[in-house]
């Protein structure tokens, strides 16, 4: 803080004393980072919201969460108060929204727990962009006044019950905020997991845990792909990627652990410590029989995998969390090619051939895609014309890099290639 308030004096030694303040608060903030990594700045942020007052438990908040009504006014001094009140008010909400959203970022990176509890987000999600880019406050009011209270302070709880139930949701609703809509889903799927790995027979064997959640995860899911499919006309790019990203990355998420499953085998295999090589032909093992046991499941998150690769070869994808996801979607589509059942349900039915990685909503291709899951059969993906065959992991292996060296930002693209180059080598 010192640093910025001398930068903002007009004085030369002042200024210098900023860039000499910067420095210093660079290399320890730089060395914190290398020895503690994302889970500090997570940790400096929560600090910082909560010391402002921006992250309350809800159980803090009043119950009574009525907002008394603007009423217009012929007076403009009086009217540009209100506005200028409000606006103070919004950034608070939308601070905190842009801090669970990074949260969430850092989380997707790191595979750990964000810090931010669901329970001290806003109840309001961030209001439309018009509102929040009027010029005046006339302009704004009258955009207040023709949207109504609801569609001008959407209510979290109102819009995850509409999007759960199915139902369509508000046309005024924002992008960002059907986004944040889709990360706060995500995060209680992973909660549940969490609590899923507990109850495994190898810890505590609460097994009625994991069953009473399957209703609960279905929903959860069926939630995303409504917040997916209301993304009719996006107001961006960035928009469409990250919808569709987090969408098709948390089916994979949920699955019960695959995901994790193959990690350990990844992990294993760069590995120099020789007792985790141990472990890769349990999980390996482990892996093929979980592919074998719901074979329908596995040809559905191979596809989710596949269209996260489509996403990232039709548009721009530059955050490092979509970068992660794309990693971990070609690391799916290898693991499924050398552990899954490429086997068909009707072996005397002449299946088509249904491209995966391809991004489009037609609905003869749907149809093609949903006959694939249900029976099974050849299926292709990239330069690869039948995954199911033997040997395919170097050639998907290869494409995976070539898509890396596009996303050349952040250092991660550079760190997955090399992963992807040893698979090449050793396989899976």
């Amino acid at each position: 803080m010192a640093s910025v308030g001398a930068l903002l004096s007009d004085s030369q030694s002042d200024y210098e004393l900023s860039v000499a303040l910067s420095e210093i608060c660079s290399t320890m903030i730089n060395w914190r980072l290398f020895t503690q990594s994302s889970p500090t700045v997570s940790w400096t942020l929560d600090r910082w919201l909560r010391g402002i007052g921006l992250l309350n438990p809800r159980s803090s908040i009043t119950l009574s969460q009525d907002h008394e009504a603007i009423r217009g006014s012929e007076d403009d001094h009086v009217l540009t108060k209100d506005w200028k009140n409000w606006i103070k008010m919004e950034s608070g909400r939308r601070a905190s929204w842009a801090a669970f959203e990074y949260d969430c970022s850092l989380c997707t990176l790191t595979s750990r727990r964000g810090i931010v509890d669901l329970s001290e987000l806003p109840s309001e999600l961030p209001c439309p962009e018009s509102m929040w880019n009027a010029t005046s406050a006339r302009a704004w009011f009258a955009l207040m006044s023709r949207l109504g209270q609801d569609d001008s302070r959407p209510n979290l709880s109102k819009v995850l019950k509409q999007a759960l139930a199915g139902r369509e949701l508000p046309s005024s609703l924002g992008s960002w905020a059907k986004r944040l809509c889709a990360q706060v889903i995500g995060r209680l799927l992973w909660d549940l997991w969490q609590i899923e790995v507990v109850a495994m027979p190898e810890y505590l064997g609460l097994g009625s845990i994991v069953a009473a959640h399957q209703d609960t995860k279905r929903s959860l899911l069926k939630g995303l792909n409504n917040l997916v499919e209301s993304l009719s006309s996006p107001s961006s790019t960035s928009d469409l990627t990250s919808y569709n990203l987090l969408c098709h990355y948390s089916h994979l998420c949920a699955a019960n652990g695959v995901l994790d499953l193959i990690l350990s085998i990844v992990r294993g295999l760069i590995s120099t410590e020789p007792r985790v090589h141990d472990g890769i032909k349990v999980a390996r093992n482990r892996l093929k029989l979980t592919f074998a046991r719901d074979p329908k499941t596995a040809r559905r998150l191979c596809w989710h995998a596949a269209q996260i690769v489509a996403i990232a070869n039709e548009y721009l994808v530059s955050a490092p969390c979509e970068i992660m996801r794309v990693f971990m979607g070609y690391i799916f589509i290898i693991a499924y090619s050398a552990y899954g059942d490429h086997t068909r349900s009707s072996p005397m039915e002449v299946t088509q051939s249904v491209r995966l990685d391809l991004h489009d909503q037609n609905l003869s291709h749907r149809r093609v895609v949903v006959k694939w899951i249900e029976v099974g059969g050849p299926a292709s993906s990239g330069s690869v014309p039948d995954i199911g065959t033997d040997g395919c992991v170097p050639a998907i292996s290869t494409d995976a890099q070539e898509i890396l060296k596009k996303l050349q930002c952040w250092g991660l693209a550079h760190k997955f290639t090399k992963v992807f180059q040893v698979l090449e080598t050793k396989g899976l």
